[in-house]
């Protein structure tokens, strides 16, 4: 394994000459501590020290295991947009064209970063995710939740997403983010915004003139003490909502009506989309929306439970955004080995067999 062709594109932040570590030791013990059930740069240490024999096998380590400290200094100064790259090459090399996927954009706080005082966390991270992959193609840190409008055009811009179909909560509905992903040749499916008035009034009005005549799917899941139904209606008929002649490749407009049973109390909701998609029945777009929670599902579900990322108290300077991109990396590893177990029995698989954490870095040469 070829650890520095791997990295070899990240710049060492430390100073030339006075380095007794080698960034791409301290880049792949980090990585194999996180895939072996370890949390923070101290277990990280501690795993590295037990398993220094493996490590040797395809690390240099002219100086032993680098302290924690060693560590967590140079995750705090390592340029994150430069592991983020990397982040995106491995997951395009495995995705491939993205022509007729889906592409899921959503936004995710690190809540181990949030100060007191505050509500909100300091890092924010904005996400592009491939659904059927189940794989983070780019990622982003953006001030605010607001400033999220403005990271999601960065985001998509140096991807190929020609033929795809970018899904985005209400967020990104903006008429800069649906002109955007139409020059890129690609299709939309976002959430509309109540705070769009001329346009969310009009469709709500439009379909509740017109639910009766559209042909609906209906939907019933049953389990985990819950049950729910949810009907979708698509429109391609935007005749009286005049609005949509200023949105940028709008061809379809979606009312999503769900009704959920829990513990004897009744919720119910309803939602709408907009698209650029047509000639789709309201199957087809009910799993577009469906598929979109996805991310929330199989990435920040994960992020929070199977690694513990919320209750990190890594912090300072860059270590959290790196440490949140080194977690992604290690999540598709382990997500995409097909053996059968859970993703947390898999780390702790990792942390005893030396010849399967072998397995899950294989994965990194594409």
């Amino acid at each position: 394994m070829d650890v520095a062709e791997l990295f070899f594109e990240i710049d060492d932040p430390r100073q030339e000459g006075k380095c007794f570590h080698q960034l791409t030791d301290i880049l792949m013990i980090v990585l194999c501590g996180y895939l072996a059930d370890c949390e923070g740069f101290e277990e990280v240490y501690d795993y590295a020290c037990d398993k220094q024999d493996i490590l040797r096998e395809f690390l240099e380590l002219p100086c032993g295991i680098p302290s924690h400290d060693t560590l967590n200094r140079v995750f705090r100064r390592l340029e994150p947009t430069q592991l983020e790259a990397l982040l995106t090459k491995w997951g395009k090399d495995i995705v491939g064209l993205l022509a007729q996927k889906q592409l899921i954009v959503d936004g995710k706080q690190l809540r181990g970063t949030v100060e007191a005082g505050h509500k909100q966390a300091r890092v924010q991270i904005v996400s592009v995710w491939a659904e059927k992959e189940r794989l983070c193609l780019a990622q982003s840190q953006i001030a605010d939740k607001t400033n999220e409008i403005k990271a999601i055009p960065d985001l998509l811009k140096p991807l190929d997403i020609t033929s795809s179909v970018v899904s985005i909560d209400a967020i990104g509905c903006q008429k800069t983010i649906t002109e955007l992903i139409v020059d890129k040749q690609a299709d939309y499916v976002i959430g509309l915004k109540a705070n769009q008035d001329g346009l969310y009034e009009q469709v709500v009005g439009w379909f509740e003139r017109v639910k009766p005549t559209l042909q609906a799917h209906v939907s019933r899941d049953l389990g985990h003490g819950r049950a729910e139904k949810r009907t979708v209606w698509v429109s391609e008929n935007l005749t009286l909502v005049d609005a949509a002649t200023e949105w940028i490749g709008l061809r379809s407009i979606i009312c999503v009506e769900s009704s959920r049973w829990l513990n004897d109390k009744e919720e119910y909701g309803k939602h709408f989309y907009i698209s650029s998609l047509t000639g789709f029945s309201a199957t087809q777009m009910s799993r577009y929306i469906r598929r979109h929670w996805s991310i929330e599902n199989e990435q920040h579900w994960h992020l929070d439970v199977t690694f513990d990322e919320d209750a990190c108290q890594v912090r300072k300077d860059h270590a959290p955004r790196n440490l949140t991109t080194v977690r992604k990396l290690a999540l598709g590893l382990i997500s995409r080995d097909p053996v059968k177990m859970s993703l947390k029995r898999k780390r702790k698989k990792a942390a005893r067999d030396d010849a399967y954490l072998m397995t899950l870095l294989s994965q990194l040469n594409v």
